[in-house]
């Protein structure tokens, strides 16, 4: 038969170990995804975080990210953004304005009247009519629709076309 410090000590154990169990379930289920995006519709001044995703959307609004957000998602008409630096965009929309003070790795426009303006994009990608990208320094660019412009200071390494009425222009 046990003594009574003996059974003693395996409750306490017991009962520290059902608070250590507890205390791990709550820490766990606290902790956000890493992959998170955070979806803004409101307009306003926002800052990401390294490695951010942001989703944009609604009607006429204006957004300024600040930071380096990893992507951002446009999804709406009439909206304006501002970005400091996006690793990637997805714009996708009517009559949407971007501008990005830095560089974007990649974009996709899907759209019409939507506007780009960055310091230089590695690849884009063009879907719609009456979209207009204008980036100094661009690597390949790919135009489905028409009446699409691209001005760009320097040939881009890959330009492929399948529409009408759209232009290059080298300044």
């Amino acid at each position: 038969m046990p003594t009574r410090t003996t059974a003693l000590s395996r409750a306490v154990s017991a009962i520290i170990m059902g608070v250590l169990a507890l205390g791990l379930t709550a820490c766990t289920a606290a902790a956000p995804p890493i992959d998170a995006t955070t979806h803004l519709s409101t307009g306003g001044r926002h800052t990401c975080s390294p490695g951010a995703s942001i989703e944009l959307d609604g009607q006429s609004r204006t957004f300024l990210l600040s930071g380096e957000c990893a992507s951002v998602a446009v999804h709406g008409d009439g909206i304006t953004v501002r970005i400091e630096r996006a690793v990637s965009l997805d714009i996708q929309g009517e009559s949407d304005s971007i501008t990005v003070a830095d560089r974007v790795g990649s974009a996709i426009i899907k759209g019409n009247g939507i506007s780009l303006t960055a310091d230089s994009v590695g690849s884009v990608q063009v879907t719609g009519q009456n979209n207009s990208i204008s980036v100094p320094a661009l690597g390949s660019v790919m135009v489905q629709g028409d009446h699409n412009v691209v001005t760009t200071h320097a040939k881009p390494s890959d330009y492929r076309v399948t529409g009408q009425n759209d232009t290059l222009q080298i300044r």
